[in-house]
């Protein structure tokens, strides 16, 4: 009985504090093994994306729509993205392929969905085939403003017209006057106040207007101001016209030459 007891208490024997204390560390070093790698490896990656999400806020958080590419590596050397500018740099580089941001001459621009905005606004729609609507609406607003333009052409010819036939009415009664009716004597004076007429009414012109007072720019007027009146008259919408002939990349061919030339 007392030789079971024994060997019972030799089994179940506590060990040596030194026995214990190489346990223990053996324990602490395969752990501090199994840590070592997440430390190393995936500690650093999750400390970068941290500081890439802390430096995307930053930036989008910035008044200014564009800085500097040197303030830029600056800024993610701040915000613990990048350990060194060099780093800072291969950052930037992924940042501007994944749209993240856009270089351009030395400038990071901080929303590049605006210029990208910008840019469609820029391109001819004409160019874009998902546009077929605004194309449409162009072309039905080109057709009303060449028919426009048509009639506005026709009343500025037959006011020019007009004017062309008083004065040969005006040279043959005075003709009439001067060598059937009566004497040069009596008529001089009245073609001298008719001239001097038409010398004013030239001269206020220029005065009104601040344009020459020549008929090819009188005609031009008359052209512009029935225009303006026909649209008006038929509701058409001029400022979506030029906008959208504008985006179109078209010429505009709203004046009286481009309608003499056609």
């Amino acid at each position: 009985m007392w030789r079971a007891a024994a060997s019972r208490l030799l089994l179940h024997r506590r060990p040596s504090p030194a026995t214990a204390t190489a346990a223990c560390t053996l324990q602490n070093r395969r752990l501090l093994s199994a840590n070592a790698e997440f430390t190393t490896g995936e500690a650093r990656r999750v400390v970068r994306l941290v500081g890439v999400e802390m430096l995307k806020r930053s930036l989008r958080d910035r008044s200014e729509e564009v800085i500097s590419y040197g303030e830029f590596l600056e800024e993610c050397v701040e915000a613990g993205a990048a350990r060194t500018h060099g780093q800072a740099e291969v950052l930037a580089r992924a940042m501007e392929q994944s749209g993240v941001v856009l270089f351009f001459r030395g400038k990071v621009y901080l929303h590049p969905e605006k210029v990208c905005d910008l840019v469609k606004r820029a391109v001819p729609f004409a160019l874009t085939p998902e546009n077929e609507a605004r194309k449409e609406e162009l072309k039905q607003l080109q057709k009303m403003m060449k028919e426009i333009e048509g009639r506005a052409h026709k009343h500025a010819r037959r006011i020019i017209c007009f004017g062309f036939a008083c004065l040969i009415f005006q040279f043959a009664l005075f003709f009439r006057l001067t060598y059937w009716e009566f004497s040069w004597d009596r008529i001089e004076p009245i073609a001298f106040f008719f001239g001097g007429t038409q010398l004013v009414c030239g001269y206020a012109y220029f005065i009104i207007t601040s344009r020459n007072p020549s008929l090819q720019d009188f005609l031009q007027t008359l052209f512009m101001s029935r225009r303006r009146k026909l649209c008006a008259k038929q509701n058409f919408d001029m400022k979506r016209y030029l906008e959208l002939q504008k985006h179109s990349g078209c010429p505009r061919k709203g004046d009286y030459c481009s309608q003499g030339r056609n």
